[in-house]
């Protein structure tokens, strides 16, 4: 009897010494995949939009870890905190009110200067209409009526728009694992194109604008995004995809 409980007793213990080794693999292996997600500061306001949905994939994005600010805190941080914690910056974020601060235009610059990756999304693309470096650095420009006084250089906008989206770059990072696909939000026709951007989505619509493109500003690498503004776009698996491999291309 004291042999059965002894050699109960082994095996027991053979076991955990087996088991322990794969427990610590285990535990390795999702360490290491920790360590490779893509840390991301996500920068939103200042304009309307399907706010849970948006936080919601970008909370659920894969191979991403965010942090999510309003415009206002993310003026407030310091540059050193900015570049030490994150890999990439994904802003969806308006300021067409007023001038931005000194402070301000030269954060994002000095952004630019250390390498951060930056992926802008749908209004930042009105964003700022007077400050003609920060369109540099995104590649392009909506024209707002206001401060656009000839009718014909004026940008429009559709809302709601059902659009069949081609992938122009099949090789590109950002466009890795798409094929084309179809997706309902607000688009965009008649802005400015930076020369020398590269388009990574279009449309066979003439009156729609490149649907997505990409360049480098300074040390960065830079994505726009025109769709963005509803759940209909956070809650498609093409266009979550496409940012997800957007904010892993330019955090790399």
């Amino acid at each position: 009897m004291n042999n059965k409980k002894s050699n109960q007793s082994l095996l027991a213990i053979k076991k955990t010494l087996f088991f322990i080794p794969m427990l610590l693999i285990l535990v390795a292996v999702q360490s290491s995949f920790a360590q490779n997600d893509t840390n991301v500061l996500v920068v939103r306001g200042g304009h309307p939009y399907d706010t849970p949905d948006f936080e919601n994939m970008c909370e659920s994005l894969e191979g991403i870890k965010v942090d999510l600010v309003l415009d206002a805190h993310f003026k407030s941080m310091k540059l050193d905190k900015i570049k030490d914690s994150y890999d990439a910056i994904l802003f969806l974020n308006q300021n067409k009110y007023y001038e931005e601060s000194k402070g301000t235009k030269e954060k994002y610059v000095n952004l630019t200067n250390a390498g951060v990756g930056m992926v802008f999304l749908h209004f930042t693309l009105s964003s700022q209409p007077n400050w003609d470096e920060y369109h540099e650095i995104i590649g392009g420009k909506w024209f707002l009526g206001k401060f656009t006084p000839e009718k014909s250089k004026r940008s429009t906008y559709f809302i709601d728009r059902k659009v069949d989206i081609k992938v122009a770059d099949k090789k590109h990072p950002v466009t890795k694992g798409l094929k084309d696909f179809t997706l309902t939000d607000v688009f965009y026709g008649n802005i400015y194109l930076r020369d020398g951007v590269h388009v990574l989505l279009d449309s066979d619509n003439e009156d729609l604008a490149p649907i997505a493109w990409t360049q480098k500003y300074n040390n960065s690498k830079v994505v726009y995004i025109i769709p963005g503004y509803s759940k209909k776009a956070f809650g498609n698996p093409s266009y979550k995809k496409l940012v997800a491999n957007a904010l892993t291309y330019v955090g790399k």
